[in-house]
């Protein structure tokens, strides 16, 4: 599945550009630090997701700031692992900004969800996102085999499938404090996102060929020729085959193209 590296102006963007998921995990951490000391006010129930507030109250806010809201330590914790380890390599294959929206798609599908199954509830925490991560991990590198506990091996596609399935039926066992269709709700955001994306890049990449098909060419810069060296065709031919394929499937010319791109990338930004 192909990917492209992009750049903003919008200065929401512009903030997260460049090290996108240290920037996330440090928000969380500060914001976790201001519930702590807020901690007998309305902090959290102001800015995490009541949907029935967002509703009849206006509070559109909670939409996003409910993803940055948790209910203890370990809750933080958990999440900012999970979108640290599996947010770092994405960001290196994406580029931040695509990252970002990528993140806010995750957060924003699992927001939705909570309307139909926890209306009156309190949602928070980044699980949602967290859980898109994962979903978005698991279709670049289905391969890979990531250890549960550190002790057993399991391959991402795997652990995904799995993770869907418990979260189904435990959403559909009962109420046990867990938000459990809001994080399906965001791996159905974040796919949902990632096959929307594909098929514009598929329609892009029709013009685009038709235009190479064009008899009459205008060269504007020498640095056409310097392009070459990182084609995005070649680019994406990489990127279609650790869909398909997994990461580690990659040739040693193959790696070595995926970086420097990667590198020429960060360079113009």
């Amino acid at each position: 599945m192909p990917y492209r590296y992009g750049y903003s102006r919008n200065p929401f963007f512009s903030f997260f550009q460049g090290d996108a998921v240290k920037k996330i995990v440090i928000l969380n951490v500060i914001v976790f630090i201001l519930e702590l000391i807020l901690q007998n006010t309305n902090f959290i129930y102001i800015f995490g997701l009541n949907p029935r507030l967002v509703v009849t109250r206006g509070y559109v806010w909670q939409l996003v700031t409910y993803m940055f809201i948790h209910g203890g330590f370990w809750h933080l914790f958990l999440n900012m692992f999970v979108i640290w380890i599996f947010g770092t390599t994405l960001e290196s294959v994406w580029g931040s900004e695509r990252f970002v929206k990528y993140y806010f798609v995750c957060g924003l599908g699992a927001a939705a969800l909570s309307f139909v199954f926890s209306y009156n509830s309190l949602v928070i925490g980044a699980s949602g996102a967290g859980y898109g991560i994962l979903l978005a991990y698991a279709v670049l590198f289905p391969y890979n085999e990531l250890y549960i506990w550190g002790i057993f091996p399991i391959k991402a596609k795997t652990l995904v499938i799995a993770l869907i399935v418990i979260e189904l039926l435990s959403g559909l066992a009962g109420r046990d404090g867990i938000a459990h269709f809001a994080h399906l709700g965001g791996m159905a955001a974040g796919l949902l996102y990632l096959r929307t994306d594909y098929r514009a890049w598929r329609l892009n990449n029709i013009f685009k060929n038709l235009w190479e098909k064009f008899p009459l060419k205008i060269k504007f810069s020498a640095d056409d020729e310097r392009d070459d060296e990182y084609s995005e065709d070649k680019v994406d031919s990489i990127l279609d085959k650790i869909a398909e394929k997994g990461y580690e499937n990659l040739t040693e010319t193959e790696r070595r193209i995926l970086e420097n791109y990667s590198k020429k990338k960060k360079r113009d930004n």
